[in-house]
């Protein structure tokens, strides 16, 4: 399987060609929030119907900066997974959109409980070889959720969440700066940066690899 994973879209449009030819190719293209700039519903649409264009196969949570028109168009187009979960082949994929307070009281956060809530619901399909975790927080005290400032910032549910259940892969972003990769356990976590600038390819046969763009 062929995954394309991207985060932190916050509106742009214009993708290159190179880019658009791996979208093509793509079994999944899995989405890890901030679609929009504290956009909607029909800014939403706008930039799903283009990712849509090169390849209709999407998965996709939204972030603290999308307004609630944005969830409800992700679950409009049936390509929502927050608080869900949804197999692909013999892949198990769980959404977890928003973040962590903030200071700055965007749109979409959750307090640990809320967060909590979500991830101990997520059923864990003994019918997969491979679970990911799409949430566009990253865990807390981690290599992706340092700010600049060198504050970490993350979440401290998901951290737990991935310490107790291990996935296979994390995919999340939010913290733009922090784009990279870390492990918890045998867990592998990505945060691969804005897109369209940054994205990451996720092959997954009976290992994964990835790289990094």
């Amino acid at each position: 399987m062929k995954i394309i994973g991207l985060t932190d879209i916050h509106g742009r449009t214009g993708y290159p060609e190179t880019l658009v030819k791996q979208m093509r190719s793509a079994d999944v293209i899995a989405i890890a929030g901030d679609i929009t700039n504290f956009g909607g519903y029909s800014e939403a649409g706008a930039i799903i119907e283009t990712i849509a264009s090169t390849n209709g196969r999407i998965i996709a949570v939204h972030g603290n900066c999308d307004k609630r028109g944005v969830v409800e168009f992700l679950s409009a187009r049936q390509i929502n997974i927050h608080a869900l979960s949804r197999i692909v082949d013999d892949v198990q994929f769980l959404g977890l959109g928003g973040s962590n307070k903030t200071p700055f009281h965007t749109p979409h956060e959750y307090d640990d409980e809320e967060t909590k809530e979500i991830l101990e619901a997520f059923p864990q399909s003994p019918r997969t070889r491979f679970h990911m975790l799409i949430s566009h927080a990253p865990p807390f005290k981690s290599k992706l959720d340092r700010m600049f400032l060198g504050l970490h910032v993350g979440s401290k549910p998901v951290r737990e969440y991935i310490e107790a259940f291990q996935p296979d892969i994390v995919l999340c972003g939010h913290i733009h700066e922090a784009r990279g990769i870390d492990h918890i356990g045998k867990t592998l976590i990505i945060n691969p940066g804005p897109f369209p600038k940054h994205y990451v390819v996720i092959d997954i046969d009976k290992e994964i690899a990835f790289t990094l763009y």
